[in-house]
């Protein structure tokens, strides 16, 4: 006679937990993505990839992080009390960080393109990083 080996009430925590943990991945994935793309002068707008859970955080650190380790640290560090089927946020609030994802820099310069992206990212950051966590979803 077939059966649950496992109450269900089990059965459904276990797949709550499973999911946090998915979640978590593919929000590490994506600061780790972030973090490669990111051009560096300062490391002002490395530091200022967030992670919050639930609401957005519109705060701008003076951190500086040239390496992504502090960043990516941080970033893991919110994600320890992520609850199923939570909202979360990755931003950049930096005031040049609309125009590192869309262009719009003066150039060309040494640090920046004819087509007014830093040359470090001459593509930007985020959309480019959000395709290529995607695509290794599929």
């Amino acid at each position: 006679m077939g059966g649950w080996s496992k109450p269900l009430e089990l059965f459904a925590d276990q797949v709550e937990d499973d999911l946090v943990e998915h979640q978590k991945q593919i929000v590490v994935d994506l600061v780790d993505e972030i973090t490669s793309r990111a051009p560096i002068d300062s490391g002002q707008y490395m530091a200022n990839n967030i992670v919050s859970i639930g609401s957005p955080d519109y705060s701008v650190k003076r951190d500086l992080d040239t390496l992504g380790t502090s960043t990516r640290g941080t970033a893991k560090a919110a994600l320890s009390n992520l609850k199923p089927f939570s909202l979360v946020y990755i931003q950049n609030n930096v005031v040049y960080g609309e125009i590192i994802e869309f262009g719009g820099y003066n150039g060309p310069t040494l640090k920046v393109n004819e087509a007014g992206y830093s040359r470090m990212a001459p593509k930007g950051v985020y959309g480019l990083s959000f395709i290529s966590v995607t695509e290794a979803l599929k």
